[in-house]
């Protein structure tokens, strides 16, 4: 028979040997899943004219304020052709009267086009009127716009027929006579209201117009920051107390 050292040696070698396949079976079982191959397209720059904002291809809306009853589709599209690919031209009209409403939609192929336009044709003249324009965003989301306006929600969040403006820094000179001239020009005023200090009878400095939603989100844009009797007005949607956004009855001038 083998001398008895021969077995003890054999032992440790068999538990090291067991030892190191545990570890094995250890380490296979902690590695992280293999990944797959990189995408082909890794690290490559994005296709130019996608979306990032730069060049973009997506058609873009761009609101047309301030318009001349006597500029008809042709003429605006003939106007804002020359600064790109004009895909959609729109003249909203009065639902009652079928008259123009002296504000327009006009629509690009792209990006680049449509901010070309913005910075040709703002403020510009046409037929006889200095129109705005701006690129059109759905309510509450800051200028042009469906809704434009206010904030909180954007104009006219209620859907209301008649909405009030309220016009602040006014003249003490300004009459209501004079201001509800300067509001007829975008449509019909309904109500004409300039508070007066009930100790001296002179006038507080605002007022209150009231006209329909469409001919006052129109005369809140073009009149606001304008002069009248040698004041810069504010003009914007009033709202109650409280209430965030617009004027306020209290006041926002």
């Amino acid at each position: 028979a083998p001398p008895p050292h021969n077995q003890d040696t054999k032992r440790p070698a068999r538990q090291n040997q067991q030892r190191a396949t545990m570890a094995d079976v250890g380490r296979s079982r902690s590695r992280s899943p293999e990944r797959g191959p990189p995408p082909a397209d890794n690290g490559a720059p994005p296709p130019s004219g996608g979306g990032g904002g730069g060049g973009g291809s997506e058609e873009v809306r761009l609101y047309i304020g301030n318009l001349s009853y006597n500029t008809d589709e042709n003429r605006l599209r003939s106007e804002f052709e020359a600064h790109g690919t004009v895909t959609d031209v729109f003249l909203p009209q009065d639902r009652n009267t079928g008259r123009p409403r002296g504000f327009g939609f006009v629509t690009y192929g792209n990006r680049n086009d449509a901010m070309d336009a913005i910075s040709k044709m703002d403020n510009i003249d046409l037929d006889g009127r200095t129109i705005r324009v701006n690129e059109s965003r759905p309510k509450g989301e800051g200028p042009g716009g469906f809704g434009g306006g206010g904030g909180g929600g954007g104009f006219n969040a209620s859907g209301a027929a008649d909405v009030k403006l309220y016009v602040g820094n006014l003249s003490f000179d300004t009459t209501e006579s004079s201001l509800r001239g300067c509001f007829e020009r975008f449509g019909e005023v309904s109500d004409c209201f300039l508070p007066a200090d009930r100790d001296t009878g002179r006038p507080r400095g605002f007022a209150f117009v009231t006209m329909p939603a469409a001919d006052a989100e129109r005369a809140m844009r073009e009149t606001d920051g304008t002069d009248l009797d040698g004041r810069t007005i504010r003009v914007n949607e009033s709202r109650p107390r409280g209430d965030r956004g617009g004027g306020g009855f209290g006041g926002g001038g």
